[in-house]
């Protein structure tokens, strides 16, 4: 990857927060059924899987 690809993926994981954090913070707050919860893990999945390749890139 490159310098645009690490750029790219910083873009990404701050819009996945940005997006969900109105839903993020209300689970937080109030607690949550399933569905929520279960979004809530997919975004942190999919946050993890951003900041490894990031971590990757940043290795090479």
């Amino acid at each position: 990857m490159t310098a645009q690809h690490v750029k790219e993926i910083d873009a990404a994981i701050s819009e996945l927060i940005s997006s969900r954090r109105q839903e993020i913070l209300q689970i937080a707050q109030n607690g949550a059924n399933p569905g929520p919860i279960k979004n809530l893990m997919e975004i942190q999945g999919a946050i993890d899987v951003l900041f490894r390749a990031r971590e990757q890139e940043s290795a090479t």
